[in-house]
């Protein structure tokens, strides 16, 4: 499929802050990706077509599957709705991005499919890592509303 291909299509992208002890997990994306090789984001992927076999919200079944699938990490079921967002990708596609905030269930964070790295930081650490268009605000938008939660 060629980059004027992709234009046609919409990609649900699911991202989780996941949080633990008042820290949220990123992951650094693998250089070979198409968007922001390299930079840092939330953990998460596109919502496959089939959905699934149970009677499951599949955003949230899909958000749970790349968590575990990019960072070896549980969460809880049930994650919290924050927010949504669009934006084209370099090759044209258009992704509807949900952004859900997430409690840590079980695992211990390592990087795996297209990560290369995971680090689990404060919301006053932000500025030392290199992020992804929009990853810090909503880093900030997740932790208000778990503050506002407790």
């Amino acid at each position: 499929m060629n980059t004027k291909d992709n234009a046609k299509f919409h990609i649900v992208l699911v991202t989780g802050v996941i949080e633990k002890n008042g820290e949220y997990l990123i992951a650094q994306r693998s250089f070979e990706e198409i968007q922001a090789p390299g930079k840092w984001a939330l953990p998460g992927g596109k919502v496959e077509l089939s959905m699934p076999d149970n009677d499951r919200n599949v955003l949230e079944t899909t958000l749970e599957r790349e968590i575990e699938e990019e960072v070896a990490v549980r969460i809880y079921q049930k994650p919290i709705y924050v927010m949504s967002s669009a934006f084209t990708r370099v090759d044209n596609a258009t992704v509807v991005g949900v952004l859900f905030l997430c409690k840590w269930k079980s695992g211990r964070a390592k990087a795996l499919e297209d990560t290369i790295n995971v680090s689990w930081v404060g919301i006053d650490e932000l500025h030392k890592y290199d992020f992804c268009t929009g990853v810090t605000n909503s880093l900030r938008l997740a932790d208000k509303k778990r503050l506002s939660l407790e």
